[in-house]
C-alpha cells in the first residue's frame, strides 16, 4: 500500500492510462519512498504529449509546456505532469538547447542526473529501474546515470546537487562520479548564482553536512563557491542549519573583512534573507554587550531565536537554553508597538503647539523602551506624566 500522498495522484495516472497512454511517478518522490524519507510532493511523467494531457483533463495550466510540463488541476489540487523527453546539447551548461518528446519512459529516465532519481513507479507501486537506482540506494551511493562527465557538462549544478544529496542522505559519492566532479568543477563558475544559492541552502541544512564538506575539500570545490573560496576553513566550522541567514552571520563574525551583506550580495539573496542575516549580527553584538534581557527578547523576532542560539553556539561554543527567551517573553508588558496605549495622534493632541516631525517617532520609541524594560506602565495618564518631563527640546 502506497503512502496517502500518492493516492490522489494515482487517480491522475489511472485516468491517463484509461486514455491509452503511460504514466508513472518519477524523481524524488520515488527515491524518498524507497529510502523511507518523508515525501512532500509527487511528480508524474507520461507518454502523453502536453496537448494530449490538455485533451484528457478539463483544467490544465501550461506552466512549462515548451519543456513538456503542465499542471493538472484535480479535485482542488495541483499535479505536475511532464511528458517523457530527451534533451539536446547544453551549450550554456545549464539548459538543453532543445527537447524532444518521446513515448519511451526509459529514454526519459536516461537523461536524469543520478541513478536514485532515475526510477519510475506505477500507481500500484511497481518499480521500473533500468539504471540500478535501488541498488545504489541500498549501497548508500550517489552515481550518475551514464557517463558522469557528460552529465556534469550538461548542467554543472549537478555537481552541487551531488554534494547536497550527500549532505541530506549521508550517501557516499561513487568514485567515477567523484572524479568527474573534480574534472568538471570549473563549470560551476558558469552557473547562475541564484541556482547555486538554492542548492547551498539545502546543502547547509543536511544532517550530514560535514560529509559534504569533506568532499568539498577533497575535490577542491570551494575554489568555485563565492565567499568560501576566500574563507574555506569556515566551512568546517558550520553545523547544519535550515537557513543561510545564520550561516552568513557566522561568516561575518568569524572573518576579518567579510560581512553578511557581502555574502547576501555574492549569492544574490532576497532582501528578507539579507535583513535576517543583519538582524542576527546586530543581535549578537547586543548580546555581547548587555546579555539577554527584556529589550533583547522583545526586539529579536521569534522566528530568529533558534538561529540566534545557533549563532552563539557556533561562534562562542556556548549553548543557550531557548527557555530563557520564553521565560522573559512571558513577563513582557507588551509584545509589539501596536500594544502601546498611545500613538502619534495622542502626542500631537497633547502638544498642539509642536509641528509634526521626527520627534513623534522618537518619543514613541522612547516610550516603547521604557515600557518594555518595566520603567513605565502602559497607561495613558502615566505616559503623559512621563513625557512632560522627557520631551526633547524643540528645534
Amino acid at each position: 500500500m502506497l503512502p496517502s500522498i500518492f493516492h490522489k495522484a494515482a487517480n491522475i495516472i489511472s485516468i491517463i492510462e484509461e486514455h491509452h497512454y503511460e504514466a508513472y511517478f518519477v524523481g524524488g518522490c520515488v527515491r524518498d519512498y524507497i529510502i523511507g524519507r518523508p515525501i512532500h510532493d509527487v511528480d508524474i511523467a507520461s507518454s502523453a504529449f502536453p496537448s494530449e494531457i490538455q485533451a484528457i483533463f478539463p483544467k490544465v495550466i501550461p506552466v512549462g509546456i515548451e519543456h513538456g510540463t503542465v499542471i493538472v488541476r484535480y479535485e482542488q489540487e495541483s499535479f505536475e505532469v511532464t511528458t517523457y523527453r530527451t534533451e539536446g546539447t547544453y551549450t550554456d551548461h545549464r539548459r538543453p538547447d532543445e527537447v524532444h518528446f518521446v513515448r519511451d519512459i526509459k529514454e526519459d529516465l536516461k537523461r536524469r542526473d543520478f541513478t536514485m532519481n532515475a526510477i519510475a513507479m506505477d500507481a500500484n507501486g511497481k518499480v521500473l529501474d533500468p539504471f540500478g537506482g535501488r541498488e545504489d540506494i541500498a549501497g548508500r551511493r550517489i552515481q550518475t546515470v551514464g557517463d558522469a562527465a557528460d552529465r556534469f557538462k550538461e548542467d554543472a549544478l549537478r555537481i552541487i546537487r551531488a554534494l547536497r544529496f550527500s549532505s541530506q542522505l549521508g550517501f557516499s559519492i561513487e568514485v567515477n562520479t567523484k572524479e568527474a566532479m573534480k574534472s568538471c568543477r570549473a563549470l560551476i563558475d558558469k552557473l547562475a548564482v541564484e541556482r547555486l544559492t538554492v542548492e547551498l541552502e539545502k546543502l547547509c541544512a543536511g544532517a550530514y553536512f560535514s560529509k559534504a564538506v569533506e568532499y568539498i575539500f577533497e575535490l577542491e570545490l570551494y575554489h568555485h563557491l563565492p565567499i568560501f573560496k576566500d574563507t574555506p576553513l569556515l566551512l568546517k566550522e558550520i553545523e547544519p542549519v535550515a537557513s543561510l541567514a545564520p550561516v552568513f552571520a557566522f561568516v561575518e563574525l568569524n572573518s576579518e573583512s567579510i560581512t553578511a551583506a557581502d555574502c547576501t550580495k555574492a549569492y544574490k539573496c532576497s532582501n528578507q534573507l539579507k535583513q535576517q542575516a543583519n538582524t542576527l549580527v546586530d543581535a549578537y553584538h547586543r548580546y555581547k554587550e548587555n546579555g539577554i534581557d527584556a529589550w533583547f527578547v522583545y526586539q529579536l523576532p521569534r522566528k530568529q531565536w533558534d538561529f540566534f542560539i545557533y549563532l552563539v553556539k557556533q561562534t562562542d561554543k556556548k549553548i543557550i537554553d531557548i527557555e530563557v527567551f520564553y521565560s522573559i517573553r512571558k513577563k513582557l508588558p507588551i509584545l509589539s508597538k501596536k500594544e502601546l496605549c498611545v500613538n502619534g495622534y495622542d502626542l500631537m493632541k497633547w502638544f498642539p503647539e509642536r509641528p509634526k516631525g521626527k520627534w513623534i517617532k522618537q518619543q514613541l520609541d522612547a516610550i516603547e523602551y521604557q515600557i518594555v524594560t518595566s520603567k513605565l506602565a502602559n497607561e495613558k495618564s502615566k505616559i503623559k506624566d512621563w513625557i512632560q518631563w522627557n520631551l526633547p527640546v524643540q528645534d
